[in-house]
């Protein structure tokens, strides 16, 4: 059994369910019912000739297979991944139904966003950040340098015991959780601050895990692990411009669990203090499938194979 979307211009995807014999049409009445909403082979006929065979305008110009095959079906989700929804398939900043199971781990989540935005702004009031202001460091710089490497790892953390890769007591390392940018596209967002619009976008996870050293390979992180653990040697490292890059991982990471909405909410002032200017573009075999013929609509985890 496997499930299909099949895209149609100024209208949300039809979702499918096709086999060797058959294929239907999910999300309506009884598709044996209607017109072009069920098709059934002959013997010996392939599933594919059987739908060209009666409706061949379902195919491109050139004969091109007109459904996408998904990983997931109707009402399965991986707990705090955000993927786009059928609905709306081209949404980047996507949907997760865990942002509605645990509201109170994002309400916490957007309560720190909120405090460490809150002192990037009161120490951009005493510095400027532009130019080789950037390079300041200082206590106030250090101390929320590790206040945001610490909810970063937070989030990590949280993922991968949602999903049933770590488990209470287990140890884990930037080797465990660079194993989340492929599942979650985190080196595709691009992170603007519109209250500095001279400073570029910030992509925190860019090239993360591209040469088998994760730690090092995110300077933001890097950074951290020095001037936490060396201050006397490593203190400069603690930059205003690493404080950037690790409070736009924070953000980027709360919408890569729980999508845009449902991570900062729908109006809030964390909408405003950042704006994403790159966002991954999913294939349609990522996109969550609404629980179309559940009796309940009820949504299903299950745990990404990271």
């Amino acid at each position: 059994m496997s499930y299909y979307l099949r895209l149609l211009d100024g209208f949300s995807p039809q979702v499918w369910w096709i086999d060797d014999n058959e294929a239907r049409r999910v999300g309506i009445g009884d598709p044996k019912q209607g017109i072009g909403t069920y098709f059934k082979a002959e013997p010996g006929e392939a599933i594919r000739d059987a739908i060209y065979r009666q409706a061949s305008g379902f195919f491109g110009p050139n004969g091109e297979w007109p459904f996408h095959q998904t990983n997931l079906g109707p009402g399965q989700f991986y707990p705090r991944i955000s993927r786009p929804i059928d609905q709306h398939p081209h949404d980047g900043l996507g949907w997760n139904r865990s942002a509605e199971i645990e509201p109170n781990v994002v309400a916490v989540a957007r309560g720190q966003l909120s405090a460490l935005t809150r002192q990037l702004e009161r120490i951009c009031q005493t510095v400027h950040p532009q130019g080789k202001v950037l390079e300041a460091f200082g206590h106030d710089v250090r101390n929320l340098l590790i206040l945001a490497c610490t909810e970063v790892e937070t989030h990590w953390r949280g993922v991968m015991f949602a999903n049933g890769a770590a488990q209470t007591g287990d140890r884990l390392s930037t080797l465990d959780y660079v194993k989340l940018n492929g599942a979650m596209r985190l080196g595709d967002y691009a992170v603007a601050f519109p209250n500095y619009p001279w400073l570029p976008p910030f992509k925190p996870f860019e090239g993360w895990g591209s040469t088998g050293k994760p730690t090092q390979e995110l300077e933001w992180y890097d950074a951290y692990n020095a001037a936490k653990h060396d201050r006397e040697n490593a203190f400069e490292q603690a930059s205003l411009c690493r404080v950037f890059e690790a409070i736009s991982a924070c953000v980027v990471m709360i919408v890569a669990q729980f999508g845009l909405p449902g991570g900062l909410g729908p109006s809030s002032e964390l909408r405003s203090f950042f704006q994403f200017v790159a966002v991954p573009k999913w294939p349609l075999s990522e996109v969550y499938i609404f629980p179309y013929g559940s009796p309940t609509r009820e949504w299903t985890a299950e745990n990404f194979s990271f």
